[in-house]
């Protein structure tokens, strides 16, 4: 006598157990949340970005004194409402015909409980004052 094989019985299971979906949402979840966390924190740098470089495009910057340029850094800032850095944390300095602005930062952004996401963010600008 034959048996017939029964088609209701798949011989291999196919997908993800409970345990293996439950991981990958968290995975999902922990990625998400610091995704939400992240993206502020780099808007506010191409924020600070292009604050100094609107500030570099005066034509006037090479006259300028230091105080005047962190002044006029620092109003862009204020009308952009940066609060990750002030005027005060740019570096700047002339040599040689040119002008050296610098920004050295760090974000800290709570994940969750004891952990944070620490983003460091440095960039050096230059321009001709001749």
């Amino acid at each position: 006598m034959t048996t017939i094989p029964s088609k209701s019985m798949p011989s291999r299971m196919r997908g993800l157990s409970m345990i293996s979906w439950m991981l990958v949402l968290v995975i999902a979840v922990v990625l998400g949340t610091a995704a939400i966390r992240i993206i502020p924190a780099y808007m506010e740098y191409g924020t600070i970005n292009t604050a100094i470089n609107s500030t570099l495009q005066d034509s006037r910057i090479g006259m300028q004194s230091d105080q005047e340029i962190r002044q006029a850094v620092g109003r862009r800032f204020d009308i952009n409402s940066v609060s990750a850095i002030s005027a005060s944390d740019v570096a700047i300095s002339k040599q040689g015909g040119m002008l050296y602005l610098s920004i050295d930062y760090e974000v800290r952004e709570s994940l969750f409980g004891n952990v944070d996401l620490v983003i460091s963010f440095q960039k050096d600008y230059e321009r001709s004052i001749r």
